[in-house]
């Protein structure tokens, strides 16, 4: 039987060098790990994650602030009104010349005080197939796109034979038609027609009651089969097309 490495002298445990060790280690361990708390290295951020935690402050710096004006709209509106009390007047020995003085200091007062109407600018009435984008802007509820558009519109066409026409426009609806309809007249003699029988591809095509298909039939049909004569046969060659295609053609 092999006598034990652990001898005991004198009521001592002796260990033997492996055991010296591995104590000394944890030992050691211990001590690094006291230090650690102890001594423990402050946390270096970088710029970026600085900026961030900044980003952070800075917001809720603002929401509080958002909050605070709302807390403090909400408590004027609520408050009362205070009324402030009258002065009383003061009792002064009335006579001629006291009385008249301060009522024509008051006459010049209430003068100033008083707030005069602005001038209204009258709105002209113009003709809808004469007025250039900057006099339709003069219009009511129009801007200065839609005057633009119905500038351009009314180039397309080669004038207007209809108020109603302005709905075929981009943008134009029911309440900006009826604002300006008291405002605008037309005149029928300032149309300018497109001759079926005698334009190019491109200048029907300009139209807008006319499609490309459209204008393909009929400068086909009067190439083979020779001129249009009347509206008649005009809608038998487009087919489907808007009615008033009618007051803009001539042959």
């Amino acid at each position: 039987m092999k006598p034990s490495k652990k001898r005991i002298n004198k009521g001592l445990i002796v260990l033997n060098k492996g055991e010296r060790i591995a104590v000394i280690s944890l030992l050691t361990l211990i001590a690094i790990l006291l230090a650690f708390s102890v001594f423990r290295p402050v946390i270096k951020l970088t710029k970026k994650e600085r900026m961030a935690f900044h980003n952070l402050d800075s917001l809720i710096a603002v929401q509080e602030e958002a909050l605070r004006k709302e807390r403090y709209e909400a408590e004027k509106k609520t408050a009362p009104i205070s009324v402030t009390e009258q002065k009383p007047e003061s009792h002064k020995p009335k006579s001629n010349y006291h009385d008249s003085k301060p009522k024509q200091a008051s006459q010049y007062a209430g003068n100033e005080s008083k707030s005069y109407p602005k001038e209204v600018k009258s709105i002209p009435i113009l003709d809808l197939n004469q007025a250039d984008s900057t006099a339709l802007v003069a219009l009511p509820q129009i801007g200065e796109v839609m005057a633009s558009r119905i500038h351009r519109y009314r180039s397309r066409l080669g004038g207007f034979v209809s108020m109603e026409q302005l709905y075929e426009i981009r943008g134009m609806d029911t309440a900006r038609f009826e604002a300006i309809k008291p405002y605008i007249i037309l005149e029928a003699n300032e149309i300018t027609k497109i001759k079926v029988n005698h334009d190019e591809f491109k200048a029907l095509l300009r139209h807008p009651y006319l499609e490309y298909e459209q204008v393909k039939a009929i400068v086909n049909h009067r190439e083979r089969k020779g001129l249009i004569k009347d509206w008649t046969q005009l809608k038998d060659i487009v087919g489907d097309v808007n009615p008033l295609l009618k007051e803009y053609v001539c042959y």
